[in-house]
């Protein structure tokens, strides 16, 4: 039977409520990061469905309960906060980090060329716009749905992948991805810690021709491919490059797995 958007959110509010009250774990009581598909209309009637994964939000140290897809539906990504809207730069996370790889990975998918798609998304930007119908396309989540810091802490975010995998092979599963873009390189990489942890069948292991690592798996299954790429708050290389990467990483895999137009 099809997914209905109400069905999607019932049940995603499901896992995340387990979580936040499994019994004798207090982890995330009170302070649990609500993650997801922010517009579960848009997000199914894609049809190449796209799931980024990132290690956790950065909440300066001091964690508390958010949800994440309230803000992203915000016409300006501005989080609700004790029952107040925080005003949020178009120069924010959302807008322009999280938005250059939801803006790549779209025109990638519908095959508009990059040096004018990239093009676009510079005049979105320089004009104080925002990305918000393209970022509600897709879903996103964290390995780590509690609040960090400015700096991640590998052993800390390995140690929720591996502890928490059954919430994110929960997510996953309903979402039903195509291809998942796990954001982040180095140790705590959620990419290999999904295939680690999370996909339990061993993908055939691709290099694109960017140079990321990616694994395929078939065309039945959900998610047919994983993406290892950038973080959005990459250093040292430039927003050209790293838009470049993601659409041609993007555009490559899904013309190996036959998704692109």
């Amino acid at each position: 039977m099809k997914m209905t958007a109400r069905a999607l959110r019932a049940r995603e509010d499901k896992i995340l409520g387990a979580l936040e009250h499994s019994p004798g774990d207090n982890t995330f009581r009170g302070r649990l990061y609500r993650d997801g598909v922010p517009t579960p209309a848009s997000y199914l009637k894609q049809r190449v469905r796209v799931l980024f994964v990132f290690r956790e939000p950065n909440m300066r140290g001091k964690p508390y309960a958010l949800d994440m897809r309230d803000q992203v539906r915000d016409e300006k990504f501005r989080p609700c906060i004790a029952g107040e809207r925080e005003d949020r730069s178009n120069r924010g996370w959302w807008n322009d980090k999280v938005g250059l790889f939801a803006h790549a990975a779209a025109s990638a998918l519908d095959g508009e060329p990059e040096p004018a798609s990239f093009k676009r998304f510079q005049s979105v930007m320089a004009d104080g716009k925002w990305n918000h119908e393209v970022v509600n396309r897709f879903a996103y989540i964290q390995i780590k749905k509690v609040g960090g810091g400015g700096t991640s802490d590998a052993s800390k975010i390995c140690e929720h992948a591996e502890r928490y995998a059954q919430t994110l092979k929960d997510q996953i599963s309903l979402y039903r991805p195509h291809i998942v873009i796990g954001c982040g390189l180095g140790r705590s990489s959620p990419a290999n810690l999904l295939h680690e942890h999370v996909f339990v069948k061993e993908g055939a292991s691709r290099k694109a021709r960017t140079g990321a690592m990616w694994w395929q798996w078939s065309a039945a299954s959900r998610p047919q491919a994983l993406l290892r790429e950038y973080h959005p708050s990459v250093r040292n290389v430039p927003r050209a490059d790293v838009y470049r990467d993601v659409w041609s990483s993007v555009r490559e895999i899904a013309n190996k797995v036959r998704m692109s137009r």
